[in-house]
């Protein structure tokens, strides 16, 4: 399952004791918050840059500069081989540096707007190559890992527990809409002008959200505990810009990574959560690329039907993030998160009915993006959250690190599988693997202790286990 970024708590409640901030949302809405909206509208502004993008550099290697099956899956393994590499010690960054989360964050945009705009100004000088995206994109995925990390960890700062989901469902609705809105209008764009111009719209989105990002005012507080006295139920950090780095543990980088790496596997939520997302990424790489290469060169479907396939992802993805905040306490938390995995992760297996449909190819596609992007909609609301509240603050950075080094740090993996299936057996091939694969991941929740939630906020109990 893919995941969005989200709001983290610690499992007590809502950072300080006390009244909320003054311009904090009523109870339940994160809304009112006005550094929450500036936030909001960062995310929403380079996710849809990004959703240009994610059709449209697949197709610039394609089409612009005729890259082969292979190559378009090492561009797959450049862009997203930093979660492998950079992801842990980016985590144990970002903890030590609380109060610069937000400045990282600027950062990260701000070099991120820098180096995708070489990919255009390369093509149109006459002088880029699929070396040059192994590059630009495997560069731009580090800070990718370093925005994603600190935003994670920075989000507390700005709303209450009792928000979460409710702030997770706005930000996962948006990002949904934005599918719609963004891969539509990415392959109208390569369409209508070129890739190179859709990449350019992408880097112009990043510039924007760090102008947001920037705009962004935290009052720090004094009182904040220090290493030595901080505990799991400690107070939620109020990070800013600035301020001072908290003390290093004692061991290192090295014990602190361990740390976050035994909290992520060892609590029995998160440890499951942790295995549906990793099998998804893995076999979700090996079924898009199959997707895109017997779309382009085996249906011959162009840019904009393509577009307009993960525009009717988004659709199903805006609704059940939009409605999937309402419907855990009615039917019960553990549960709706396990029947909607089942409908997302189930649906990509509908692809194999795509060669045929024939010339219904195109509206086959439509209908099982929009199955498997509600459920996957409201599932991503649910797990994240579930996640945030079921982990301890302190080790916030350090888990969502080892939580996304293991997650996906599979979709590079499955990326370099996906090609060599795809040249050696046929995109075909690559696309029905990678769909009966998704399936499979909902077993880690069918057989874990999430079913079993009720509330939400019983996931930041002690289990009988001690985990």
């Amino acid at each position: 399952m893919t995941q969005v970024t989200a709001i983290g708590v610690g499992p007590e409640g809502p950072g300080p004791e006390g009244p909320a901030p003054e311009g904090s949302a009523p109870e339940g809405t994160a809304w009112a918050n006005r550094d929450f909206r500036r936030l909001w509208l960062g995310s929403a502004v380079s996710s849809f840059g990004s959703e240009v993008a994610e059709l449209a550099l697949p197709l610039l290697a394609l089409v612009t500069l005729s890259a082969s099956a292979a190559e378009v899956g090492l561009l797959r393994v450049a862009q997203f081989l930093p979660f492998l590499l950079a992801t842990l010690p980016l985590g144990v960054l970002v903890d030590r540096h609380r109060r610069r989360r937000l400045s990282f964050m600027v950062g990260a945009d701000l070099g991120r707007f820098a180096l995708l705009a070489v990919i255009p100004l390369g093509i149109w000088a006459g002088v880029a190559r699929v070396e040059l995206l192994y590059v630009v994109v495997f560069a731009a995925g580090i800070l990718t890992v370093l925005y994603q990390i600190a935003d994670f960890a920075f989000l507390p700062s700005l709303v209450r527990t009792d928000q979460l989901v409710d702030a997770n469902g706005k930000i996962a609705a948006t990002q949904s809409a934005n599918e719609i809105g963004g891969r539509g209008l990415g392959g109208l764009i390569v369409q209508a002008a070129s890739a190179p111009v859709a990449v350019a719209v992408n880097a112009v989105a990043f510039l924007v959200s760090a102008l947001s990002l920037r705009r962004i005012r935290i009052e720090r507080t004094d009182t904040e505990p220090t290493d030595t006295e901080r505990t799991d139920t400690g107070p939620a950090d109020l990070a800013g810009d600035a301020g001072e780095r908290r003390p290093a543990r004692a061991g290192g980088p090295w014990s602190e990574t361990v740390e976050g790496l035994r909290a992520a596997l060892g609590n029995r939520y998160v440890r499951a959560l942790l295995g549906e997302a990793t099998t998804f990424n893995l076999f979700n790489e090996m079924f898009i690329l199959g997707l895109m290469l017997y779309a382009v060169r085996g249906l011959d479907i162009g840019a904009a039907t393509i577009g307009l396939v993960f525009t009717a992802g988004g659709v199903g993805s805006f609704a059940g993030a939009w409605f999937g905040s309402r419907i855990a306490g009615r039917f019960g938390y553990g549960r709706v998160l396990l029947v909607t995995l089942v409908l997302g992760n189930t649906a990509p297996v509908g692809v194999l009915l795509v060669g045929p449909a024939g010339a219904a190819a195109p509206a086959l596609l439509c209908a099982v993006f929009v199955v498997m992007g509600a459920g996957i909609g409201i599932a991503n609301v649910h797990a994240v959250s579930l996640r945030q509240t079921a982990l301890p603050e302190r080790l916030r950075g350090r888990v969502n690190a080892a939580y996304r080094l293991i997650s996906w740090g599979a979709v590079p993996v499955g990326a370099a599988i996906g090609g060599v299936v795809a040249t050696q057996a046929g995109a075909w091939a690559a696309m029905a693997t990678g769909a009966v694969g998704i399936a499979t991941a909902t077993l880690w929740v069918g057989f874990s202790a999430v079913p079993r939630l009720a509330r939400i906020a019983d996931a930041g109990s002690p289990a009988p286990d001690g985990r």
